[in-house]
């Protein structure tokens, strides 16, 4: 199979992984707001638990949270791909490789002093206490 031929299958793969995913997030808020109209409807005393519930997975997350792990996690991938390139040897592949592994390193290593500068940010200044 040609590099590709693998290329169009794994991003084939990949939307169809992510069209499904949204597809189930569909279906959960579809779910929801049904069961919270039958709610209102029959006057439940659960209404207001429900209504708590509409739009909380689209709320962003509080704080700096995952930049750290998504950062290395990205600078890992970057790695293992050039160490991939490097393993298979040939020039083209070589090219190739590092220039795929560049994407994920630097992203990862932008969101890596990104949380380091907001964690130092956030951090009291103790000298100024004493």
């Amino acid at each position: 199979m040609p590099v590709t031929e693998m290329i169009v299958a794994t991003s084939v793969g990949l939307f169809f992984l992510l069209g499904f995913l949204f597809l189930v997030r569909l279906i959960q808020a579809w779910m929801l707001h049904r069961t919270l109209r039958d709610a209102i409807k029959k006057d439940s005393p659960h209404v207001g638990m429900l209504a708590d519930r509409v739009g909380l997975d689209d709320r962003p997350r509080a704080g700096a949270g995952n930049d750290d792990r998504i950062g290395l996690v990205l600078v890992a991938v970057g790695i293992a791909l050039a160490g991939f390139s490097l393993v298979v040897n040939d020039l083209e592949w070589l090219r190739y490789g590092l220039g795929s592994a560049l994407f994920p390193t630097l992203v990862g290593a932008a969101l890596l002093i990104r949380h380091r500068l907001q964690s130092r940010s956030a951090e009291p200044d103790v000298a100024a206490g004493a």
